[in-house]
């Protein structure tokens, strides 16, 4: 009997779960180890007693005598196992177990004991809580249903997507969200997330107030212990997205119709489909005006009722003559959301609601020179209130019947727009493609040359980012006529944005077209004033030649825009001709480009920082921060390759944020051992100053990592004073306030004025290492950075000399009152690691 007591205490032990054996009283029989030991029972004395009893002797007990008396008592109960959740706090931590009790019987069915088995399920109780949190807060629509479709869980944007509550999602099937004529296709795909598989699909639904929105669902199988329990899923509300491109396309096809002479019957049943797919019930007429008789007549309305279209038809134009009546007379859109309650319906109110019209928005139908032509009109059966895209479609379609009743007279304005560039009016790509078939052939005939130029301007974002699209949109027009004056009977087109597309005939040779593309680039470069403000621009230029290069438009165009971006990649302000090596370095930069997005996650960037001297003590004041981009397989990539690409591709944001964290978390770890006094200089591009509230950003870091804001200096580019003056002037005074160090890097290089520097108040001067290289024998040189320091001083602002490599310039720039300096005779720039060690040994 001792062994088989002794084997089945061995099984009991080899157990990871809690096991306890009770008596039918509650005494406690056997228990394993696992559980004496995160009770804290002696392994002697526990027999024969109970809960209360050992809860008298052991605390960690007391507080859980109830609960386990409680749960006993229910299992005996029951007379069947019972299976309930409990927590028990053991080292100050909350533990979850699933606790199993079975109550054993006898033969004669009395009671004998009782068998506790415990499951610690803490990390999947901590699991389910970090998945409901991710859940309930993801920005997207998220749900869960089970095998029948009906809804077990959603979160808060699935309530605001369907308008319902989660309490009435919760009681409906996911398919009565869904149009009845989507339901086969719904269900469908339903059937195949249930057998195992992934769906992504774009569909739509009703919502609670009757709307139709658009979504794009991805659904997944829930699957437990092997098996389908259910499908979770994820909705993104694509509604305005789809319907801007809705517009976009809708504009783009009619106006191709009209400007192919489509007859009008085509393009009324065309726009009016159009529009009503899209704008959730509308019903539409066109009525045409009838000047001799000032009133409108039903042209087309194929939707609404014919009993109606007869009571409006010779409608009369007039103030209080209803929608149509009143867009044709005050030549504006009118919206009437409730006709029953609005006064300008009068006697034609009745009409309406009898042919069950609730609401009606109008707009005139104009020519090009403001000319009454007609109205475009929208109905519906319920009160309704127009949203933004619903004009804008309004708009956009009335003013395209406009140009399409007009076609008659004035086929030459549309065909002008088809083919021509709206803002500047080249020609577009459109035009281009045709005249590029025809110019060859002549090019063919005289056996010459066709040069294909591919023009792109330089950081013009930027001036738009900065100025507004106004001012952006007068310079694409001055540099439209500035570069079409240029080519003269050559052709340019505008693709879009700031990219335009030449196509320069008689070219005799390689040379004579890249001659041909240097006076291009330099009429660009001629100032441009808009607005008493001066701008300076630049161009990139790329070259493709037909017929060594290719012999379809498409082909030409495409490698001029890959030697164009060979141009851009090199600092841009300039030309290449296409080369096949250039096909493998725009591959190589796609490359790099996803690899820059894996650099950030997988942590391959790492900061160096070069010290700042002071010529005055020669200690070490602070450091500069360089990012470093440490490859897996190339080994080290200079900045020089991956900023541009990084500012180029948006992902500037993401480093430059990267670089602001790493910079304000290693002066915390300096300060916590003791380097203190040493400020981290960061450079931050203009892009992040566009595109983000860097003050507000810094202010954060600043407070989330602890540290005072004097450690931490901006560094700005000389150029970004000028070119973004109102964003830079607010930016720097914030970053001041919060008590930031700002200074003016690579000054020099650009045309700072002294007025910049007043109205910036940065903190320092940062003189550009090309004034440094060749002192002090370069008189110019020397001077230049005399004055420059003279001026500083002047502005109560501290002066730094960079790329400083000699012993001589070190001298020289401290004679003339240079306050700090960092370059290669002091150090190289170093790890994290090696700051600290630089430090000492330098300061003894």
């Amino acid at each position: 009997m001792d062994d088989i007591t002794k084997k089945l205490r061995t099984i009991i032990n080899a157990n990871p779960d809690i096991m306890v054996l009770k008596d039918a009283k509650g005494h406690w029989l056997e228990a394993n180890m696992k559980a004496l030991n995160i009770f804290g029972i002696n392994n002697t004395d526990y027999k024969g007693k109970t809960d209360s009893e050992l809860g008298n002797i052991y605390p960690i007990i007391s507080k859980y005598v109830s609960q386990f008396v409680e749960s006993d008592r229910m299992a005996w109960s029951t007379g069947k196992q019972t299976i309930n959740d409990e927590v028990v706090v053991i080292d100050n931590q909350e533990r979850y177990y699933e606790v199993v009790k079975t109550p054993i019987y006898n033969s004669h069915g009395v009671p004998e004991c009782l068998v506790v088995i415990g499951r610690d399920i803490s990390e999947r109780i901590r699991n389910e809580r970090r998945y409901k949190s991710i859940f309930v807060k993801h920005p997207e629509a998220m749900y869960v249903l089970d095998v029948e479709g009906d809804f077990i869980d959603v979160n808060k944007k699935a309530e605001v997507i369907s308008g319902y509550t989660r309490v009435e999602l919760l009681k409906m099937n996911f398919i009565s969200l869904f149009l009845e004529h989507d339901h086969p296709e719904i269900l469908k795909a339903f059937i195949e997330v249930k057998k195992g598989k992934t769906i992504s699909m774009e569909t739509k639904i009703r919502i609670k107030n009757g709307d139709i929105r658009y979504i794009h669902i991805t659904t997944i199988p829930a699957i437990l212990n092997g098996k389908i329990i259910g499908i979770q899923g994820i909705a993104q509300d694509i509604t305005e997205k789809r319907r801007e491109k809705v517009i976009k396309e809708a504009q783009s096809r009619l106006l191709e119709l009209v400007a192919v002479g489509e007859s009008l019957p085509r393009i009324y049943k065309k726009l009016v489909d159009l529009f009503e797919a899209n704008s959730n019930g509308g019903k539409c007429s066109i009525l045409f005006y009838d000047k001799g008789n000032n009133c409108l007549n039903v042209k087309y309305a194929p939707s609404l009722n014919k009993s109606f279209l007869s009571k409006i038809d010779n409608f009369p134009v007039g103030e209080k003559n209803a929608s149509c009546g009143q867009a044709a007379y005050k030549k504006k859109l009118i919206i009437v959301s409730d006709i029953e309650n609005d006064s300008s319906w009068g006697n034609w109110k009745e009409c309406a609601l009898d042919h069950d019209i609730r609401a009606c928005w109008s707009i005139p139908i104009l020519s090009t020179k403001g000319k009454l032509l007609g109205t475009f009109a929208v109905y519906y059966n319920r009160i309704q209130e127009p949203v933004e895209y619903e004009i804008e479609m309004v708009e956009v379609f009335s003013y395209i019947l406009g140009l399409a009743i007009e076609k008659n007279t004035n086929m030459q304005a549309i065909k002008h727009m088809a083919f021509h560039d709206a803002l500047t009016g080249l020609p577009n790509v459109r035009n281009l493609k045709h005249l590029f078939e025809n110019i060859v052939e002549e090019q063919h005939i005289k056996n010459c040359n066709l040069a294909v130029l591919f023009l792109d301007l330089d950081k013009f974002k930027s001036i738009n980012d900065t100025f507004g699209h106004s001012v952006g949109d007068m310079l694409l027009i001055k540099v439209a006529k500035r570069i079409q004056s240029i080519v003269g009977n050559n052709i340019v087109a505008r693709m879009g944005g700031d990219e335009f597309i030449f196509l320069i005939q008689n070219v005799a040779n390689e040379s004579s077209a890249k001659d041909m593309v240097e006076i291009i680039l330099k009429s660009i470069r001629e100032p441009i004033l808009i607005k008493e403000s001066i701008f300076h621009i630049t161009g990139s230029i790329g070259i493709s030649m037909y017929p060594d290069h290719g012999i379809s438009f498409d082909i030409l165009m495409k490698k001029a825009d890959v030697a164009m971006y060979t141009v851009k990649s090199q600092g841009g302000n300039s030309k290449r001709l296409y080369d096949k090596s250039m096909d493998e370095m725009a591959l190589e930069k796609f490359i790099m480009q996803s690899e820059l997005h894996n650099a950030l996650k997988e942590n391959h960037f790492v900061l160096e920082y070069q010290p700042k001297i002071s010529l005055k003590n020669r200690k070490m004041t602070g450091v500069e921060a360089l990012i470093r981009w440490k490859h897996p397989e190339k080994g080290w990539i200079s900045p020089g390759e991956f900023i541009p690409l990084a500012e180029e591709s948006g992902l500037i944001l993401e480093i430059g944020n990267w670089v602001l964290k790493e910079a304000c978390r290693q002066i915390k770890k300096w300060n916590k051992e003791g380097l203190v006094d040493i400020s981290v200089a960061v450079n931050i591009s203009i892009i992040q100053f566009i595109q983000q509230d860097i003050p507000s950003l810094i202010s954060h870091l600043i407070k989330e990592t602890d540290i005072n804001p004097r450690y931490l200096e901006v560094e700005i580019t000389e150029s970004m004073l000028m070119k973004n003056e109102k964003i830079l002037i607010d930016s720097v005074y914030r970053l001041k306030k919060i008590g930031v160090k700002v200074s003016i890097d690579d000054f020099g290089t650009g045309y700072a004025s002294m007025t910049y520097l007043k109205q910036f108040r940065g903190d320092t001067i940062k003189i550009d290492r090309s004034f440094i290289n060749s002192l002090p024998d370069n008189q110019e040189d020397s001077a230049i950075v005399t004055a420059i320091i003279k001026m500083a001083n002047a502005l109560k602002m501290s002066v730094i000399a960079e790329g400083v490599e000699t012993k001589e310039q070190a001298d020289f720039l401290s004679e003339i009152g240079c306050d700090e300096v960092q370059g290669f005779y002091f150090s190289r720039p170093l790890s994290a690691e090696m700051v600290h060690e630089y430090q000492q040994d330098f300061d003894s």
